[in-house]
């Protein structure tokens, strides 16, 4: 197997591990590299997909990762479904070495055609030139807690009486974004029940509130990886309805950094969607740093 290094296609998230871990960076993304290295054709690795979907014509090695080699180009990726629609399937191309983007899509169109992907996706670096037909999915932010600025407004972080509190103020969220934002809702899902009841019980929801104000919605954050980027990942943050534009979630994410004082070098990390202004700048009003993009690019059905 090949090195990350010599992968043209990572050489931007090479120098952008070296930027925020300094010498220990590169050896991050080497390890996250290899470790997707490791699934081309594991067969335990696709049984996490073929154990709860099943296609016509898939076998469950289908779903593994595969490495892919032609005279134009070599690429490493792996079939996935946006928002675990198996409507909507779509390759994750994790490296590649392609020099033609269009060469690039009729190759993996036709490798993983029996899933009739939509797109692929690509992960870049902020401002990496794109083709005209490249779209943002999402953004991985980060920023460290030391880092984090205050805003304008200061809230103050509790403990919900019941993870059902928090539960109803997420499910309020949705609903109103379902009804004035449906194209942010199909990309977004809400945190489950089971989920948001096990961060409630070791502490990992917080209620939002504000002075004069009460509860004005919740952040749950959790110890995480999302690629290569260790730290807590942000699994919900919500404002609730009637509180919006206040700046609350900004406050709640510099309000987080006061707790974690002793790890002042950690990260707070989370991706956020493309649709998703208003995270997007609360994040960024916050400190943290848009660091990758995760573009998808259209698939034609292959000749």
């Amino acid at each position: 197997m090949t090195s990350a290094s010599d992968w043209a296609s990572l050489q931007g998230q090479l120098d952008c591990a070296a930027q925020l871990y300094g010498a220990d960076g590169p050896h991050r993304v080497a390890a996250w590299f290899a470790q997707e290295q490791g699934r081309v054709d594991d067969p335990d690795f696709a049984r996490l997909f073929s154990d709860h979907i099943s296609l016509p014509g898939i076998a469950s090695l289908d779903f593994a990762h595969r490495h892919v080699t032609t005279r134009h180009g070599a690429l490493i990726g792996g079939i996935r479904f946006y928002a675990q629609d198996i409507a909507r399937p779509f390759v994750e191309v994790i490296a590649h070495d392609f020099e033609d983007v269009q060469t690039l899509t009729q190759v993996t169109a036709a490798e993983w055609r029996d899933f009739a992907p939509q797109h692929l996706r690509l992960h870049v670096i902020p401002g990496t030139p794109l083709p005209a037909k490249g779209t943002l999915d999402m953004s991985l932010y980060v920023g460290r807690y030391r880092d984090l600025r205050a805003p304008a407004h200061r809230v103050q972080l509790g403990v919900f009486d019941s993870a059902k509190q928090a539960l109803c103020i997420v499910e309020d969220r949705f609903e109103v974004m379902a009804q004035h934002d449906p194209d942010l809702r199909r990309n977004v899902s809400p945190i489950s029940h089971e989920a948001l009841s096990e961060m409630f019980e070791v502490g990992q929801v917080h209620r939002i509130t504000a002075v004069g104000q009460g509860t004005v919605g919740l952040i749950a954050a959790m110890p995480g990886h999302i690629g290569w980027v260790a730290g807590d990942e942000i699994i919900e943050a919500v404002v609730a309805i009637g509180h919006a534009g206040h700046g609350y979630a900004a406050a709640a994410q510099f309000a987080l950094s006061a707790r974690n004082e002793d790890k002042g070098e950690a990260m707070l990390i989370g991706t956020i969607d493309g649709l998703n202004i208003a995270s997007r700048r609360s994040a960024e009003r916050v400190g943290r740093k848009r660091i990758i993009d995760y573009v998808f690019l259209p698939l034609d059905p292959p000749a």
